[in-house]
């Protein structure tokens, strides 16, 4: 079914090409309560309280929380009731709460009679205080733990699922105004083990870190069909001034069930809370819609943990658009860095929207400042006015910034003075402006994807693509650091900084820098902070856009390009819709933008305004009208040709596709779309929405006829970004319908088929090739082996084809025949050890166009490179520096037939002995490659002091493969 399938029509620019504005962004519950009505005080006093008692005067209190229970469920507690419980009272025993209040009135469960909390011990049950379908309940001013008084340590030989607080939402509709205040939760002795690992707990569930919380919010469904009015999810939640520490848990935790965003959970606020020594992740917030993180401090994650892998400081998931602002989160520490996050923040798996990261502080962190999972959707991460410092990379990655969605980070502070450096994602994806990045030991070299400009690198060498690079010092205050947000106030800039009126204008740039100033005084300064006394200006508007063209045109998008420069460097520019003035894209320091969302067969007129960096807007450009092409053909999983028995999926994420399980490839669907027109086609195929639990095929066997031949994909159905559109590749068709779409149930695992599409492309084919690429099928061979050769070309906006399905000639050459030799077929025939470099040269039309070389390794066994050693900013060493930083490496060559484990270990030597010593590990998979790059730091007298590196097997009785290597030489 593709009724479900449809994408709000919206004009955007696209990859590469970042919008700057925050739509949808900002609108929040301010977390106040709903008015109170008029209701009654009860009274609790675990001492003196009787349960006889009305409860309704302080000398007159009630004495259990059972009690209160009891009566809340009897029905006699009612909106703008109050349940106080008595300062310095103490109960062993957990709180159900059974009751709710309602929208004109909060029932509110606090305290009385002093200023020390009254205590809820769980005693090691499930909970301290559990709400579970009630709604417009405060909490507050309780102070509330959960172990076995008996063994506290059990959580260390047993797996026990217990929260603080349990919050709890099931088929019942969505429950809204739940407050949680003023609450100390600590020694709740529950599970850390990683959300990737399972075990089992001590009432036989199998459960990980994820089913329990200092503060936990669960929204559940278990039954299908479920009524619209009773889907379970949560409105107008806060939860504020909360301090949790001490635990062997999350501190907050919120999950959730829906794949539908109107069931996301809603206004949800976290604010003020300190989160300090738990046993895994400090905020986690799942399945949510526009969430608020702000002014949280969060310190030291995961130091009670017995297994702390794969966590970060503050993160969510699934969530339509977040906000975290003005957040502290320092010391997430990290177990080893082959399974380790570790980071300050993430915008994990499944999310959607812009999320936006402002006037946060990440210090000293393990994992690094954030990362990403590369799955967002439909939107951008910004990262705006924060400070980095300290932040470490010892994670699975080895980067301080790991990200793959679109990004733009602009005035951030990276700081680092711990000899650890900045290594940051080499993603095409992110864009970085008016950033400061200073190291006061040199820095490995920044990647050569990203897009950098007006960003001050000092310590170490600007990226070469940058523009307007500066590397000078940018005269900061003085950055002690610290905790407590005040320590960014050393960040300032000095009156006589350089980077004062050098950076550029943003748009949708928040209004205010770290401090409240107002953005901007005068042109902008590099960096957090906004000079209030900044007169530096330029008003001097540029010249106007020209050459406006249209390319890449499809039913639903087209690029537009342009020439708008200064100096040779292109100017931001705005995309105009002529017809209502409307602007409705823009991007920064680009020549071209791709605009989505339109509707086929729709003719459109555009134009261009060009924006230098103090703002000023050029003249428009002359205007643009454009048609888009037909609508592409899509063919449903209904409408689909099956041989043997497919299944119709049912209930939860799993709606209107079939399914089969794995099999020897004799069960079949096949799609045939009828085609307008002859021409290339984008064929893509829908996967439709996986659970988390869903176990699917990782091979999934797909096969395209087109015109003149055919050609086999596999799509890892579980692992590959599901609910969306997925490109197998770009075919020629004839009109009609004499080409198809195969998938059959030869696979690893169940075979999940839903729709395909088949998107027109008017301006792709052979003629607008422009480069080659060659990839072998393996790279690596032993003698004797083959391999066959993918001949790939592609556009200018990198569309592919597959030119050895195509009528064109290609010539095939070795540079070393002799190691690995190539048929007029492409087909590679390893015949010695060594390496050769393989190429193609494609004729098109008249057209030669040579591809890049690809390298053939060939070999019979385990090949390790002599470690090689490099400064800390990736410079050749040539002497030892005091407090240097050293960077060894090798590169493990496996040409066998199993993977092999390698450790390189890398010492400090001095006349007495060890100084200090580090080890880097990696599984080389058959037939891979892979390099090792261990850092060590020098003491401060280097005077006899030599490094000395070892290859190892990694295996529990090591045996050297490599003899080791010492500098100095």
């Amino acid at each position: 079914m593709i009724a479900s399938k449809r994408w709000k029509a919206s004009l955007m620019a696209a990859l590469g090409a970042l919008t700057l504005q925050l739509a949808g962004v900002g609108n929040f519950a301010s977390g106040t309560a709903a008015a109170e009505a008029a209701g009654i005080t009860y009274y609790v006093d675990a001492v003196t309280g009787n349960d006889a008692n009305s409860g309704t005067s302080a000398g007159q209190p009630w004495r259990t929380l059972s009690h209160v229970s009891s009566v809340g469920a009897a029905g006699q507690l009612h909106p703008g009731d109050e349940v106080l419980l008595k300062s310095g009272s103490v109960w062993n025993q957990s709180l159900d709460v059974t009751f709710s209040g309602s929208a004109d009135g909060q029932i509110t469960i606090g305290s009385y009679g002093g200023d020390v909390k009254p205590i809820i011990n769980g005693g090691g049950g499930g909970y301290g205080v559990r709400i579970e379908n009630h709604e417009y309940i405060t909490v507050q001013d309780i102070e509330i733990t959960n172990f076995n008084a008996a063994n506290p340590n059990d959580y260390k030989t047993e797996f026990h699922r217990r929260s603080g607080v349990w919050v709890i939402s099931h088929h019942e509709g969505p429950m809204s105004g739940i407050q949680l205040k003023d609450l100390d939760i600590h020694d709740v002795a529950g599970i850390s083990v990683s959300g990737e690992d399972w075990v089992t707990d001590t009432d036989g569930e199998t459960v990980n870190k994820n089913h329990n919380a200092a503060i936990m919010v669960n929204a559940w469904e278990w039954e299908s069909n479920v009524p619209a009015d009773k889907h379970a999810y949560f409105k107008n939640l806060l939860i504020e001034n909360n301090h949790i520490h001490d635990v062997q848990t999350i501190g907050i935790n919120m999950d959730g069930f829906a794949n539908d965003t109107s069931q996301y959970h809603q206004n949800v606020v976290v604010r003020g809370n300190t989160i300090e020594r738990t046993g895994s992740d400090g905020i986690v917030l799942g399945v949510a819609k526009n969430p608020l993180i702000e002014n949280n401090a969060v310190y030291d994650v995961a130091i009670n943990s017995y297994d702390f892998k794969w966590i970060a400081g503050v993160w969510v998931w699934k969530t339509d658009g977040a906000i975290f602002r003005h957040n502290e989160v320092a010391r997430v520490h990290y177990l080893n860095a082959a399974s380790t996050d570790s980071s300050a923040f993430d915008t994990d798996i499944a999310a959607q929207g812009d999320h936006l990261y402002e006037y946060n502080y990440s210090h000293d962190n393990a994992g690094g400042f954030v990362m990403d999972m590369g799955q967002l959707q439909n939107g951008t991460n910004y990262y705006r006015y924060n400070v980095s410092r300290n932040d470490q990379h010892h994670r699975s990655s080895g980067k301080t910034v790991e990200v793959h969605d679109n990004g733009l980070f602009f005035n951030n502070v990276f700081y680092n003075d711990n000899g650890d450096g900045f290594l940051l994602s080499d993603n095409p994806k992110s864009t970085y402006i008016n950033n400061i990045f200073y190291t006061s030991q040199g820095s490995q070299p920044y990647p050569a994807s990203p897009k950098f400009y007006n960003n001050d690198f000092f310590g170490a060498t600007p990226p070469s693509q940058g523009v307007r690079n500066l590397n000078v010092d940018p005269k900061f205050v003085g950055p002690t650091g610290g905790d407590g947000m005040d320590k960014v106030n050393g960040f300032k800039l000095r009156a006589d900084s350089p980077l004062i009126g050098e950076g550029r204008v943003i748009e949708g740039n928040g209004g205010k820098d770290f401090w409240g100033n107002t953005l901007y005084t005068g042109s902008p300064d590099i960096g957090i902070f906004e000079d209030p006394a900044s007169a530096k200006s330029d008003t001097s508007a540029p010249s106007a856009p020209t050459g406006l063209a249209a390319q890449d045109r499809t039913d639903s998008t087209l690029k537009l390009t342009w020439t708008a420069s200064e100096n040779g460097v292109p100017l931001d520019a705005d995309i105009y819709n002529a017809s209502t003035n409307e602007k409705i894209a823009s991007v920064i320091m680009a020549n071209s933008a791709t605009l989505t969302g339109l509707t086929a067969d729709t003719e459109y007129s555009f134009y261009v305004k060009a924006r230098d960096l103090s703002g000023n807007v050029s003249p428009a450009s002359g205007t643009l009208t454009v048609r888009t092409t037909s609508a592409s053909v899509i063919v449903d999983d209904a409408d689909a040709a099956k041989t043997g028995t497919w299944t119709a999926a049912t209930g939860g994420n799993a709606n209107g596709y079939v399914y089969t399980a794995k099999g020897s490839g004799a069960k079949t669907i096949k799609w045939t779309p009828n085609l307008p027109q002859s021409g290339y086609y984008a064929v893509y195929y829908w996967l439709p929405p996986r659970a988390s639990n869903e176990s699917r095929a990782t091979n999934a066997a797909f096969n395209v006829q087109f015109d003149g031949g055919s050609k086999a994909y596999t799509v890892n159905e579980y692992t590959s970004p599901s609910g969306q559109w997925l490109l197998l590749g770009n075919h020629k068709f004839a009109a009609g319908t004499g080409g198809s779409v195969t998938l059959s149930d030869l696979a690893n695992d169940k075979v999940v088929a839903d729709a395909v599409k088949f998107q027109y492309l008017a301006d792709f084919g052979l003629d607008s090739i422009a480069t080659v690429s060659v990839a072998p099928d393996k790279s690596q061979l032993k003698t004797g082996d083959t391999t066959i050769l993918a001949v790939i070309g592609a556009d200018a906006a990198g569309k592919t084809l597959d030119l050895t399905k195509e009528a064109v000639a290609i010539t095939y050459s070795s540079d070393a025949s002799s190691v690995a030799s190539v048929s007029a077929q492409g087909v590679v025939t390893a015949v010695a050890a060594g390496t050769a470099h393989v190429q193609a040269v494609v004729t098109i039309n008249g057209r030669d166009i040579a591809s890049a070389s690809a390298a053939i390794i060939v070999g019979n066994g385990l090949t390790v490179s002599t470690p090689s050693f490099a400064n800390g900013d990736g410079t050749p060493l040539a002497s030892l520096q005091p407090s240097g930083i050293v960077k060894v490496s090798t590169t493990i060559v496996n040409s066998t037939d199993a993977d092999q484990s390698v450790s390189l270990i890398v010492g400090v030597y001095n006349a007495n002995g060890l100084l200090v010593s580090t080890t880097e590990n990696a599984n080389v998979k058959t037939f891979t490659n892979q390099t090792l790059t261990a850092t060590v730091v020098l003491p401060a007298n280097t005077n006899g002091v030599s490094i000395r590196a070892f290859v190892w097997d990694g295996k529990s009785m090591m045996h050297p493969l490599a003899g080791k290597t010492i500098f100095p030489h």
